[in-house]
C-alpha cells in the first residue's frame, strides 16, 4: 500500500472551499449557519418558505438567491418599497403591511432532497406552534410541497391560492403559491407569477375589513386577533 504523505493527508481533509461568491468560506462553513427567525405578534402577512439554500444562509437573508423571483414580486405588488431585497427582509417587520419570514425547515442545504422526513415532521410541529402563538393575518406558504407536507394532503389535491385549511387555535387565512425558484418552468418570468402577489394582496385587505381582526392599533391585543368565541372566518 503506497504511502500518503501527511501533505497530501492534509489537502484532502482540508473543507471544500465555495465560488469566489460566498467569500471564500467553505461549505462545512455555510452549512453551519441558520437565519434569524422573523416573527412576531400582531403581523400582517407570514411568508413559510422550505428551507435556506446556501447562498441565503451565507448572506443570512430570506431568498437570497440571484434569479429568485419572491423579491421582484414583493417589490412590484407594492405590498414593500421599491428599494427593498433580501437585505432588507428584518425592516419588513416593521412596515405598515407587516410582514414575517420562517421555513419549516431551519438547516440550509444545496438542495431540498437533502433534508430528512424527520426534519420535516419536527418542523411541521414546531411552525404550527408559531402560528396557534402569534396568529399572523395571512400566512402564505412558498411551495406545495411544504403545504402538502404541513396539511397532510396528497401533493395532487393541493391547489394554489386561498385555502380552506383551518388550524385549530389559529385565526390564520392560508394561502399557497408555487415556489419562486426562477427553476420553475411554468412561471419563467417575475410578471408570469403576479397574479399570486395581487390576490394576496386582496386577501389582506379583506381579512383587515373582518370583523376577527382589529384593525385600530390602540385596541390590539398581543395575539393580533378579535377573540369572540369563534374559529371561523
Amino acid at each position: 500500500m503506497p504511502k500518503v504523505s501527511s501533505k497530501s493527508a492534509k489537502v484532502r481533509s482540508s473543507p471544500k472551499k465555495l465560488g469566489p461568491i460566498f467569500g471564500g468560506c467553505s461549505e462545512e462553513e455555510i452549512r453551519s449557519r441558520t437565519l434569524p427567525e422573523l416573527i412576531r405578534p400582531n403581523l400582517s402577512l407570514l411568508f413559510v418558505g422550505i428551507n435556506p439554500g446556501l447562498y441565503s444562509a451565507y448572506k443570512g437573508h430570506y431568498y437570497s438567491k440571484k434569479g429568485n423571483h419572491f423579491w421582484p414580486c414583493l417589490v412590484q405588488s407594492g405590498l414593500v418599497p421599491s428599494n427593498f431585497g433580501p437585505e432588507n427582509d428584518q425592516d419588513c417587520l416593521s412596515l405598515e403591511t407587516s410582514i414575517g419570514f420562517t421555513d419549516i425547515v431551519s438547516r440550509c442545504t444545496r438542495a431540498q432532497s437533502e433534508l430528512k422526513d424527520e426534519e420535516f415532521d419536527e418542523g411541521v410541529r414546531e411552525v404550527r406552534a408559531k402560528l396557534i402563538k402569534y396568529n399572523p393575518m395571512v400566512v402564505v406558504f412558498n411551495s406545495k410541497q411544504i403545504f402538502s407536507r404541513f396539511t397532510g394532503e396528497k401533493m395532487k389535491d393541493v391547489k394554489s391560492g386561498r385555502q380552506s385549511y383551518k388550524l385549530e387555535g389559529c385565526f390564520s387565512v392560508f394561502y399557497m403559491m408555487t415556489n419562486t425558484s426562477p427553476l420553475n418552468a411554468h412561471f419563467p418570468t417575475v410578471q408570469s407569477r403576479m397574479f399570486y402577489y395581487e390576490e394576496i394582496k386582496s386577501l389582506l385587505a379583506e381579512q383587515r375589513v373582518s370583523p376577527y381582526w382589529r384593525t385600530n392599533s390602540e385596541n390590539s391585543q398581543g395575539n393580533g386577533y378579535m377573540d369572540n368565541g369563534s374559529d371561523d372566518h
